[in-house]
């Protein structure tokens, strides 16, 4: 539209100035030009427009000066009709103008904005786990060119960055867990072989227990940071109904010394997806639903086959939460209105929804926490399937 509007503003001042050029034209012509008038006698009298001739008759009898004003008033009707008759073509002209504008502007505008929009779109779809991809904008050197190429060499820099924190995850995994594992073995061996004097025994079991938490704390960092950083897996089929039961499985105790009431409602349709991290993903959210409850409440376990993946949902009973600090119950360490001191009620860390977010976010799906009713959490997850196709019948 900008375009359009220069050239028409331009079009608009040429054909302006030529109005005006061609009016000046007739007005010097008819008060410069020269009259010639033939005398009864066949003899051409001429003169200056506006000079009297003489006695000099025309064939028809009118007299010299008659005549000039009959030339000016034919002139001047001349003029008027030629300078109306302007202002329509004009008008067509400029309207013809306008089509042409607007095509042209539409071509030139399109020939420079795609490539914007097609740097605007790469850019897009290129995340943390796709640093691989590249514009390679084609085209001249120019500007857009310019601007294509230095994004191109912004994401070189950021996968070599990327490269070397996954290395280093890599490295710290290995690096942090030995002395760690190696000092828990350290203290809880002589513990257990009752060679640790009895009044050392509490300052021991204080140093075990702190070992302990340290490595739990250093697992959930570490799962937190592959969720982030690492490759995914090739997709396979996931059964999560199996998922879910080797949980609760494993959580029998609790669930059972909490008198907590269990649902579980399943489809037999298997997801395809990171087999290691959808499992992890379920194996905390179910955690979390059965640890953050209240004595006899209730952990209700769906999930719902779509066209495009599954829909997983996991609703328990607990504290009353303000809908206000939901979005902080994704950030590491955050408990809601509980706090790192505050595990002796709340045990864990903080970091099950944000390892659960990370995950859902890499298999390019959603993750929505919103406060139950009557106190509580339901945590709903959409994960999309990789490389299924959809049934005309699920459409």
């Amino acid at each position: 539209m900008t375009f359009t509007a220069a050239f028409l503003t331009a079009g608009i001042v040429l054909l302006a100035v030529v109005y005006l050029a061609v009016a000046h034209l007739f007005g010097t012509a008819q008060h410069g030009g020269v009259n010639e008038l033939i005398s009864t006698d066949g003899t051409v009298v001429t003169w200056q427009s506006g000079v009297e001739p003489g006695s000099v008759t025309y064939p028809n009898g009118l007299p010299a000066g008659e005549i000039q004003g009959v030339i000016d008033r034919t002139q001047i009707t001349l003029r008027d009709d030629i300078l109306a008759g302007l202002v329509w073509w004009c008008l067509g002209i400029l309207a013809v103008f306008a089509v042409f504008a607007a095509f042209a502007a539409s071509r030139l505008s399109r020939a420079a904005l795609t490539r914007i929009a097609n740097i605007t779109s790469s850019a897009r779809s290129i995340t943390q786990h796709q640093l691989g991809a590249r514009l390679n904008l084609p085209g001249p050197t120019d500007e857009i060119k310019e601007l294509g190429d230095t994004i191109d060499q912004m994401l070189d820099r950021l996968e070599d960055s990327f490269a070397r924190q996954r290395e280093f995850i890599a490295n710290a995994s290995h690096e942090l867990r030995t002395p760690v594992a190696t000092a828990r073995t350290a203290l809880e061996i002589p513990l257990e072989q009752g060679r640790v004097p009895t009044q050392l025994e509490p300052a021991v079991t204080r140093a075990l227990n702190a070992t302990k938490r340290s490595e739990t704390i250093l697992n959930a960092l570490l799962d937190l940071a592959r969720a982030e950083t690492s490759q995914l897996g090739k997709p396979e089929p996931i059964d999560l109904a199996a998922t879910i039961r080797e949980t609760l499985t494993d959580l029998d105790g609790l669930i059972a010394s909490r008198g907590l009431d269990i649902t579980v409602e399943t489809t037999d349709r298997p997801l395809t997806a990171d087999k290691t991290l959808i499992e992890q993903f379920l194996r905390n959210a179910i955690i979390n639903a059965v640890r953050h409850n209240i004595d006899n409440g209730q952990v209700d376990i769906q999930t719902l086959p779509r066209a495009d993946g599954i829909d997983i949902t996991i609703s328990n009973t607990g504290e009353s939460i303000d809908p206000d600090t939901i979005d902080d119950l994704t950030a590491p360490f955050n408990h809601g209105r509980t706090t790192r001191l505050a595990q002796e009620q709340h045990p864990g860390y903080g970091l099950g929804l944000a390892i659960m977010k990370r995950i859902v976010e890499r298999h390019n799906g959603t993750l929505a926490i919103t406060p139950r009713e009557n106190g509580g959490l339901v945590v709903h997850a959409h994960v999309p399937d990789a490389r299924r196709p959809v049934a005309a019948h699920e459409l």
